[in-house]
Order: C-alpha cells, then structure tokens, then sequence
C-alpha cells in the first residue's frame, strides 16, 4: 500500500461535482492498492484532456454496491440510475473518500504532459506516479495551495 501519488481518469461532469463540493468520493468498481494520505490528481477524460484538480484521499471504503449506496449515498455525488448503471453486475465497489481538494492552475494539458512524459497514456484503471518523475514535477508546480 501507498500513501504516494496517482493518477485517475474521470469523466467531466464528475470532476465539475468534485470541484462544486457535491460530490466527496470516487467510485471504484476495485479498490487501488493506496492509502489514507495518498494525493490523487484527476485527469479529466477527452474533450477536455486535462488535470485541473488534486484530491487528498482522507479513507477508502469497499463493500458490495448495495452496501455503499446504503451507507454513503449522500456523499457520493451521483444518482442512483448512475451509481447502479456504474456497478452493474458488479461484486464489489469501492468509495475513495477525500479530505482535501486542491485546484491545478493552470490545468496540465495532455499534451503538455506527454512532452515532458513522451510514453503517458491517460489511466484506465489508475497511474502510480513515481517520485521525481517528469509528470508529478510538473503537477506539483501547478498545485496551488489554500
């Protein structure tokens, strides 16, 4: 387990209701092998194709879907049709909870991430982040704090 840096994707609407403080989880159908302190950089998915925003994970909780939606609805900031369309014919889910929410300014264009990081590919599951890698330099100099 990490508490290091990662990268996930994330669909537009669903980083607009992180960022609208509506929305205070990431829905898994999987947990990732991380940890409570673990800085989670979201790249919004195409058309936008930028991270603009970095969450600290504050705790992860997995159950099956039925047991997350009963205990943690309010905050996951999705619909049911959503959250039940997401975890069809799933086992398990996973909440990734979050403690803080960091703005990256200007947003890291993906473009610009494969010119300092030539082989990057948007996550499907989620990136670790190696410490000192081209990518996290260049996320760490955008982060703006409080």
């Amino acid at each position: 387990m990490s508490k290091g840096d990662i990268v996930i994707s994330v669909r537009h609407k669903f980083v607009e209701r992180i960022v609208a403080g509506k929305k205070g989880a990431e829905l898994r159908r999987r947990a990732p092998r991380i940890q409570p302190g673990c800085k989670v950089w979201i790249y919004t998915k195409a058309p936008e194709a930028v991270i603009s925003i970095c969450v600290t994970v504050d705790r992860i909780v997995a159950g099956s879907p039925k047991e997350i939606w009963q205990s943690h609805r309010s905050d996951l900031g999705v619909s049911r049709d959503e959250f039940e369309d997401y975890f069809k014919e799933a086992q398990t889910a996973c909440a990734i909870f979050f403690k803080l929410v960091e703005d990256v300014s200007p947003s890291v264009a993906l473009s610009e991430i494969r010119s300092k990081s030539k082989g990057f590919h948007p996550p499907q599951f989620f990136k670790r982040l190696e410490e000192g890698s081209p990518e996290l330099k260049l996320f760490r100099s955008r982060l703006v704090c409080g």
